[in-house]
């Protein structure tokens, strides 16, 4: 799985530079990211938002862009768009830096155009290596829990209590059954597939944590969990659940 690289810089030579010291750093260190948008005007990463609904990206963004919204205003639509989002400002004003924390665009790091390119470089490459840390420690953490949201409440649950979640009658939410009980809260299914490796598809509307599988009945394609509940599978799922189970066993 690789992150994507998203850059907004309205100086076409800027953007170029910025381009071509990111690349350099993805080719000799790290094939975790992607440059996926080189961008000059804030519209053309809104519009990538909207139709990508990227996860976990990384941002460079100028602060101060000759737009109709500058580099924080972007960064608060990123936020929404993004919610884990690591956003980077390259920017000549470091003045700025307490407004984007007034903000609550939670930036990464501030970096400084008016620097020697080998400065700048080694900032650059310095703060790319911090994003992969994190990024590395989340996965790792995602891959032991599973975390939501009710309301105001944030519930963590071990990633062992999960059992399966499917689609609600009521639209954009998902009921979570767990060891511990149900849940419904506001989510969607496919997000949920990418941020949890460890769920597993089995039809349009349900995920499930093989862990809690008491046994499957391939001949009318029946799963049943450790908590006596049974779901339904589709038919070209078959052959990849045997092999999860096997997996699991």
């Amino acid at each position: 799985m690789s992150y994507p690289i998203i850059m907004c810089e309205d100086n076409q030579i800027q953007l170029q530079q910025l381009d071509k010291l990111v690349e350099n750093y993805i080719l000799f260190h790290s094939n975790l990211f992607k440059v996926e948008l080189q961008a000059s005007k804030p519209q053309q990463v809104i519009d990538y938002l909207n139709e990508a609904e990227p996860q976990n990206g990384i941002y460079f963004l100028d602060i101060d862009l000759q737009a109709e919204i500058d580099g924080i205003q972007l960064a608060e639509i990123i936020r929404q768009k993004d919610v884990q989002a690591e956003i980077i400002f390259v920017t000549t004003h470091d003045e700025l830096a307490p407004l984007t924390l007034k903000r609550k665009v939670a930036a990464l790091d501030f970096i400084e155009k008016d620097q020697s390119l080998d400065d700048y470089r080694k900032e650059l490459y310095d703060t790319l290596d911090y994003a992969k840390q994190i990024i590395d420690e989340t996965r790792t953490v995602q891959k032991k829990g599973f975390s939501f949201e009710v309301g105001s409440q944030v519930y963590n649950l071990d990633k062992s209590e999960v059992i399966y979640l499917e689609a609600s009658d009521i639209p954009h939410r998902l009921n979570l059954v767990s060891t511990n009980g149900q849940f419904e809260f506001y989510g969607k299914l496919t997000e949920l597939e990418k941020k949890y490796p460890f769920l597993f598809r089995i039809s349009r509307s349900c995920l499930i944590n093989p862990e809690n599988i008491h046994h499957v009945d391939f001949a009318i394609r029946e799963i049943g969990f450790s908590d006596g509940s049974t779901r339904k599978f589709s038919i070209g799922k078959s052959k990849k659940l045997k092999t999860i189970i096997q997996e699991t066993l």
